[in-house]
C-alpha cells in the first residue's frame, strides 16, 4: 500500500504552474510508493493553509517567504525539466526523516 503525502504546490497565482507542479509531483511520489495528495494555491496563501492543514511538504514555483515549519522545496526544476532528481532526493529525504 502506497504511504499517503499531502503537498502544498504554490506558484503566483495559484492556478497554472501550482497545478502543472502537482500533476508532475502526484505522478513522481507515484512511482516511488507514495499516494500524493496535492493542494494548489499562490504564494500569499500559504500561512492560510499551513495553520489549517498538515502537509509534508510544500513545492513552489514563486516565492513564499516563510514556510510556517513545512519542509519547502523549490519545484521550478519540475517546469524546466532541470534538476527533477535533486528535488525528489531532497523532498524524499525530508520525508524519511519524518517518518513516511
Amino acid at each position: 500500500m502506497a504511504t499517503k503525502i499531502r503537498i502544498l504546490s504554490i506558484c503566483g497565482s495559484g492556478v497554472v504552474t501550482s497545478s502543472m507542479v502537482a500533476s508532475k509531483l502526484r505522478d513522481m511520489f507515484a512511482e516511488r510508493g507514495y499516494d500524493a495528495e496535492t493542494v494548489e494555491a499562490n504564494s500569499s496563501e500559504v500561512e492560510s493553509y499551513c495553520t489549517r492543514q498538515h502537509f509534508d511538504m510544500i513545492a513552489y514555483a514563486s516565492p513564499i517567504g516563510n514556510n510556517f515549519g513545512v519542509p519547502a522545496f523549490n519545484a521550478i526544476g519540475l517546469i524546466t525539466g532541470m534538476g527533477e532528481e535533486e528535488f525528489m532526493e531532497e523532498a524524499i529525504e525530508a520525508l524519511h526523516k519524518a517518518g513516511k
